[in-house]
């Protein structure tokens, strides 16, 4: 992530660069607190990251729990973005300090996207700016709403013919002049 700071007075603006570590488990939309990432979803939050990277130009790192995927390893790219694995669900908040310090040593500035509070005020104390992944969903609205998929052509039938039958079915005119007198 890249952000500019402009003065009137100075020619070049300051620039400064963080590489984004994302925690992938707050991810996923419609996603409990308890509820671990299957491998398909975790290549699911891995696609939406990959279109914010090339919308935005962003360097991105990503954590998932788990084993490493098929599709890459640990310390591997997909599409671009950088993937780690911690190895159990404690380990998750260690790994994504660890990351930050690893950009610290080489006086790369991080920005951590979480939900985890304790995560963001470990990361606040190793200089790192910190978002709440909640927020990066809200500004990316459209990758990350909750659709419902396609219905099939017997289920849209049932659908419009259970609609019909409410409307049948609702009251009669006559009961209807019965509850004006």
């Amino acid at each position: 992530m890249t952000h500019q700071i402009h003065y009137p007075q100075v020619e070049n603006p300051i620039r400064e660069t963080y590489t984004v570590v994302v925690d992938g488990a707050d991810l996923l939309p419609g996603r409990r607190e308890t509820d671990e990432l299957t491998p398909r979803q975790q290549i699911d939050v891995l696609q939406r990251l990959v279109k914010i990277q090339e919308a935005e130009g962003w360097e991105m790192w990503v954590l998932f729990n788990g084993d490493p995927l098929n599709q890459v390893d640990h310390g591997g790219e997909f599409l671009g973005v950088r993937v780690f694995f911690s190895p159990t669900p404690p380990q998750r908040i260690p790994t994504l300090l660890e990351c930050v310090r690893v950009l610290n040593k080489q006086d790369r500035d991080a920005l951590l996207i979480t939900n985890d509070e304790e995560a963001e005020k470990q990361a606040k104390e190793l200089k790192a700016l910190t978002m709440r992944a909640d927020t990066l969903k809200k500004g990316y609205d459209s990758l990350f709403s909750v659709r419902k998929g396609p219905q099939s052509r017997l289920m849209r039938h049932r659908t419009a013919d259970r609609k019909k039958s409410e409307l049948n079915d609702g009251p009669d005119i006559h009961d209807m002049i019965d509850l004006v007198d």
